[in-house]
C-alpha cells in the first residue's frame, strides 16, 4: 500500500436553510485523495463553515504535508499521524490539525479498502448500530413554527433525541425550547447547543431554566478555552455539560477531563487530526467514565463510534447528503454502521462538477 500519488481538492456548497443563520452561509470540504502502487485510492477530508479558509488548509497540505506522505505505506497511518503532528507542532493546532485530519482519514480509507472491509472493522468494531440524535435543523433564525415542525419530524422518523440551538437571544430561548418540548412530549431528549455564545453568568441563568424543561445536556455555552468556567457550570447545573468540538487534540482535552469540567466529550475528527486522534480521545473518555458524542461529520464518526463502547451518541447532521451517492440509514433512532469498504462515502459526479473550486 505504498502511496505514490496525492491530490488535494475543495468542494464548496451552500448550507441548508434549516441550519444557517445567514442566507450566504456555506460549507467547504477540503479533501485529499491518495493512490497506492496497486492503483487503489483513499479519500479523506476536513471542513470549514461560514467563513471559508479552505484555501489555507489546502496550501498547507500541498506545500508541507502531502510531499511527506508520498512513499509511505498506508498501514502506517498512526505513525504518519504522529510524525506530521510533531513536524508541524510549532505552527500551532488550528489548520495543522485540520490538514492532518484529511490525510489521516484518507490513509484509513485506503487501508480499509485494501482489506476489503469498513473502517469500523479495521478499528475493532463492537456493534452494528449506534444511537443518534437529530441535528442541523434548528437554526436560531428559524421561526418557532418551523423549528417545532422540523424537530417533531425527527421524532416522527424514529429519533429519540433532537438538538436545538440556543444562546443568540437567551431571553427568547425558553419559548422555543418549551414549544419543542410540548410538540415532542416528555419521552424524547432535548439537547441544547449555545455555540460558545455566552458568558458564565448568562450561561448559569439559562442553564437553570433549560434544566426545568428536562434538557439532557447543555453544549458549548462558553468559549472552549474557559476550563474554569466549564468546571463551575458542571458543579452548578443538574444537566450534563457537553463540549469539545473546538478542542484540537487529546492533550488539550486532558484539563477538562482531569478537573471535572465536562460530562460529554465531543471531539470532531476533522479538527483533532483525524480518526487516529479521535480514537485516542475516545479511549481516554472511556477510562475516565465519561460519555463520548463525536461532533458533526456523521459519515465518518459512525465508524469511530462503532468501535468505542462509550460512544453514547453520533450526531446525525445531514448537511452533505445531497453530495453523496448513498447516505446513512437510521432505524428507530439507531444509526446503522456501513459495511462498504473504507468509509463508504462516494461523491456524485454532480457534486464534483458543481461544487469543486480547487
Amino acid at each position: 500500500m505504498t502511496i505514490k500519488k496525492s491530490e488535494s481538492w475543495i468542494l464548496r456548497f451552500p448550507s441548508n436553510r434549516a441550519a444557517a443563520e445567514r442566507s450566504d452561509e456555506f460549507f467547504e470540504l477540503i479533501g485529499v485523495t491518495l493512490e497506492d502502487t496497486k492503483g487503489a485510492r483513499g479519500t479523506g477530508w476536513t471542513f470549514t463553515s461560514d467563513y471559508g479558509g479552505g484555501e489555507a488548509v489546502k496550501a498547507l497540505l500541498d506545500v508541507v504535508l502531502l510531499p511527506r506522505v508520498l512513499g509511505r505505506d498506508a498501514i502506517d497511518v498512526e505513525a504518519v499521524n504522529d510524525q506530521l503532528f510533531h513536524y508541524t507542532h510549532r505552527l500551532g493546532h488550528g489548520i495543522t490539525s485540520m490538514a492532518i485530519a484529511a490525510i489521516d482519514v484518507a490513509m484509513w480509507d485506503l487501508r480499509a479498502r485494501d482489506a476489503g472491509v469498513s473502517i469500523a472493522r479495521i478499528l475493532g468494531q463492537v456493534r452494528d448500530q449506534v444511537p443518534c440524535y437529530g441535528s442541523g435543523k434548528a437554526s436560531p433564525s428559524l421561526p418557532i413554527d418551523d423549528l417545532v415542525e422540523l424537530s417533531a419530524g425527527y421524532i416522527r422518523d424514529g429519533f429519540k433525541a433532537v438538538k436545538i440551538r440556543v444562546g443568540r437571544e437567551p431571553d427568547k430561548d425558553m419559548e422555543r425550547v418549551r414549544a419543542v418540548r410540548q410538540a415532542i412530549g416528555e419521552g424524547p431528549r432535548i439537547l441544547c447547543d449555545a455555540n460558545e455564545r455566552l458568558d458564565l453568568p448568562t450561561a448559569l441563568w439559562l442553564g437553570k431554566r433549560l434544566a426545568d424543561q428536562g434538557v439532557h445536556w447543555f453544549e458549548e455555552p462558553l468559549l472552549s478555552q474557559d476550563i474554569e468556567g466549564y468546571r463551575r457550570m458542571r458543579s452548578a447545573l443538574p444537566m450534563a455539560i457537553a463540549m469539545g468540538e473546538h478542542v484540537h487534540s487529546r492533550r488539550d482535552f486532558m484539563p477538562y477531563i482531569t478537573t471535572g469540567a465536562v460530562d460529554v466529550v465531543q471531539p470532531d475528527m476533522c479538527f483533532v487530526g483525524g480518526i487516529t486522534e479521535t480514537m485516542r480521545i475516545g479511549r481516554i473518555a472511556d477510562t475516565a467514565g465519561l460519555a463520548l458524542a463525536p461532533h458533526f461529520m456523521t459519515v465518518l464518526h459512525i465508524h469511530v463510534a462503532a468501535a468505542l463502547p462509550r460512544a453514547t451518541y453520533v450526531e446525525f447532521y445531514p448537511f452533505m447528503d445531497d453530495l453523496l451517492l448513498e447516505g446513512l440509514k437510521v432505524e428507530d433512532g439507531m444509526l446503522l454502521v456501513p459495511t462498504r469498504p473504507g468509509h463508504g462515502v462516494e461523491f456524485t459526479k454532480q457534486a464534483w462538477r458543481d461544487y469543486r473550486v480547487a
